[in-house]
């Protein structure tokens, strides 16, 4: 069965993740939802697998606006996304912050989704390869992911994310063959290679065929219930 995690970022208000977790209620053990840090209590307590969106670069307390590691252990929360386009961008989050923040998951036992991918230039110049390879060696060649820690990496190329753009199943194929050579060769144990950037109800039975992908980062389809139940039905009638 396909691993479904949902981003939903920041696009609900509360009647919406009320409403939308009334209507997803039993689908709930087949996705890990990512909402809102303000809505992950809320969902947790109503029996959904949960991860926060963020992560404090460390557990320090005077740190405003920020959510630690600690704190999300403390709800019940499983995992965290690190590493996300979104972030690497807007808040121009570098390689040593990322590794900052995959001890902190670690420390605090969190299971980890590294968000790995090019920006629309770099694919039209041929470069996803040596992009997705340097995503990779700024963190693990720093980092060492151990203990019962599950550590994911989704590749999301920054140009689909949004856009209703998707690459062709061969690439992505492609690029998850990178991902695995690259793991191969400097000993590191994954539990699943994701894919996101676009995936919705209308897209996801054809992505479901790609080889070497375990599942999906889903964003904007993941703040629509019908369109969550859709894939979620899809997913559980597919022989992949």
């Amino acid at each position: 069965m396909k691993v479904l995690m949902l981003n939903q970022k920041s696009g609900m208000l509360f009647e919406d993740i009320e409403t939308y977790v009334t209507k997803t209620k039993t689908y709930q053990n087949n996705f890990i939802l990512f909402p809102t840090d303000v809505y992950l209590n809320y969902c947790i307590e109503r029996g959904f697998i949960c991860g926060a969106q963020n992560i404090a670069q460390s557990d320090e307390k005077n740190q405003t606006g920020e959510l630690t590691g600690k704190q999300i252990n403390s709800i019940g929360a499983k995992y965290v996304i690190i590493g996300h386009s979104e972030r690497r961008n807007n808040q121009k989050e570098g390689s040593d912050v990322l590794v900052n923040k995959f001890e902190t998951a670690i420390n605090n036992s969190l299971n980890i989704v590294y968000c790995i991918g090019e920006s629309l230039v770099d694919y039209k110049l041929g470069n996803t390869s040596q992009i997705v390879s340097s995503q990779l060696k700024e963190v693990f060649n720093k980092v060492k992911v151990t203990g019962d820690v599950k550590l994911y990496i989704a590749y999301e190329p920054i140009w689909a994310i949004g856009t209703g753009l998707t690459p062709t199943t061969q690439e992505i194929s492609n690029v998850s063959s990178v991902i695995i050579d690259y793991l191969k060769d400097n000993h590191i144990k994954i539990d699943g290679i994701l894919y996101g950037g676009s995936v919705n109800n209308e897209n996801i039975e054809t992505l479901l065929n790609i080889e070497n992908v375990d599942g999906f980062l889903i964003g904007g389809a993941s703040n629509n219930y019908l369109k969550t139940i859709d894939i979620c039905e899809k997913v559980n009638n597919s022989t992949k």
